[in-house]
């Protein structure tokens, strides 16, 4: 009992709310009224030890919010580098043990727990403070998903989501989560809803499309139905946190899509007023989060919309030109500008140096208005926990593997690179060493319970 009261007492020294400070005001009057002299002398270093993951847990239950052009944390500018890691609530890279559940048409399974906390002990490692994921937010249409039908819900396919949330408050991470995705792809998107109510369209890349893709966005029933599923997902309680995930500050934004646009690939064609009910519908169930506007490119037209906090584009390859004045837009309407996605390989001739392409970003820290608050590289994948002899395989050019001894020269010296700015987002200078960081085999599940 001693010791607990003296681990408030730690705390009370901490620069935290002077709320709690008075909660715990009169443990610390019964701890000043005792005598026991088998108690050994607190020195202010063994307090701090005290101190030191108490403060951790409060910051990581607080919120991250804007001001201005800027996003803050505990009162301290905040930034948002860290990786895409789309896969964290269903997978499509690997075939599980016969038995498990697998959607063969779509290649989708759930990824182990192991596969999850190796992820963010290797994030944390490299010193990031975000993960953007997919499938924690899009997740329609197939039999896996949170939603495989209109209005039926699929609670089994929030287990893989809530150990991702909670792994990532352990680690100190922040998530966010696109709600849609503009594509045809095997965790759901805009088609899906659109087939729901009848409208069947091939999806493409590329080709333009019927028209008709914009009922996504003009439908009233469609946009209903949308909101009804973006309901169901916010306001689930994860089992391991005991909080919805509207409540939970690990999920620090959601993205109203992934590159959303109308007909034409690029074209930006998504309507103010969808971005407007959507990103207000957002702030109305989940008032702390923020919200990132996820539209493909930044809409002009977008930039006054007052529930939008956050503007992002994606970059294949890195080009300084276009990050400039990107942020220049933003910057005129004192909001927030993230790089959602981007090349990190150096493969492509035409692509600005990923130093000078981060030295732009870096530089904008030590400004009045950073406007650039992080930047999020396409994709991280490691082993296929708990085989830690495979590291599973993607097949768009751009898996990032940490560790993996297949990787090239090239590769290490960009995977360098990439945690020397990371760190340097946070204020921190390490050099292009790389730790080891251990695969966890069998014991991942336990890992921070």
């Amino acid at each position: 009992m001693k010791l607990l009261l003296l681990s408030f007492a730690a705390v009370a020294s901490a620069q935290i709310p002077q709320s709690f400070v008075a909660l715990i005001q009169p443990l610390l009057s019964a701890l000043n009224a005792t005598e026991d002299n088998r108690l050994n002398p607190f020195t202010s270093q063994i307090l701090d030890t005290f101190i030191e993951p108490l403060e951790t847990q409060l910051e990581r239950n607080s919120y991250v919010y804007r001001e201005g052009a800027q996003l803050m944390l505990d009162g301290a500018p905040w930034t948002a580098s860290g990786a895409n890691v789309y896969w964290l609530g269903l997978d499509e890279n690997v075939i599980p043990p016969a038995g498990q559940p697998f959607y063969a048409p779509f290649n989708a399974s759930y990824p182990t727990l192991g596969r999850i906390t190796e992820v963010m002990n290797v994030l944390q490692t490299m010193g990031a403070h975000t993960i953007r994921s997919q499938t924690l937010g899009v997740s329609v249409g197939n039999p896996l998903s949170v939603m495989p039908a209109l209005g039926v819900y699929n609670e089994q396919a929030f287990n893989t989501i809530d150990w991702a949330v909670f792994q990532a408050r352990q680690h100190g991470i922040r998530i966010m989560a696109p709600l849609i995705d503009n594509y045809d792809y095997y965790h759901g998107g805009k088609f899906d809803f659109l087939r729901f109510r009848g409208i069947n369209i091939t999806s493409s890349d590329s080709s333009k499309l019927d028209p008709l893709v914009l009922q996504f966005y003009t439908n009233a029933t469609i946009v209903n139905d949308f909101k009804d599923y973006i309901a169901h997902l916010l306001l689930h309680v994860n089992q391991y946190t005991g909080l919805t995930y509207a409540e939970d500050p690990t999920i620090f934004a959601y993205e109203t899509g992934n590159e959303l646009g109308g007909p034409l690939f690029g074209d930006e064609y998504v309507p103010v007023e969808w971005t407007t009910e959507i990103a207000s519908f957002i702030k109305q169930l989940a008032p702390q989060k923020l919200v990132v506007d996820g539209t493909y490119g930044v809409n002009k037209t977008h930039l006054p919309i007052e529930q939008i906090d956050i503007f992002s584009d994606h970059y294949y390859p890195p080009n300084n030109t276009k990050l400039m004045d990107d942020i220049a837009l933003v910057q005129s309407v004192n909001k927030t500008y993230l790089v959602g996605e981007y090349d990190w390989t150096a493969n492509n001739p035409q692509a600005s140096s990923l130093q000078s392409f981060y030295g732009i970003i870096e530089g904008r820290q030590n400004t009045s208005e950073p406007v650039v608050v992080g930047d999020l590289f396409w994709s991280l994948f490691e082993h296929d926990v708990p085989n830690c002899n495979i590291f599973v395989n993607h097949t768009d050019g751009y898996e990032l593997q940490y560790g993996n001894p297949l990787n090239t020269v090239q590769n290490n010296t960009q995977i360098s690179l990439i945690r020397q700015h990371f760190f340097k987002m946070q204020g921190v200078t390490v050099d292009s060493y790389l730790p080891a960081v251990a695969c966890p085999g069998n014991t991942a599940e336990y890992t921070y319970l």
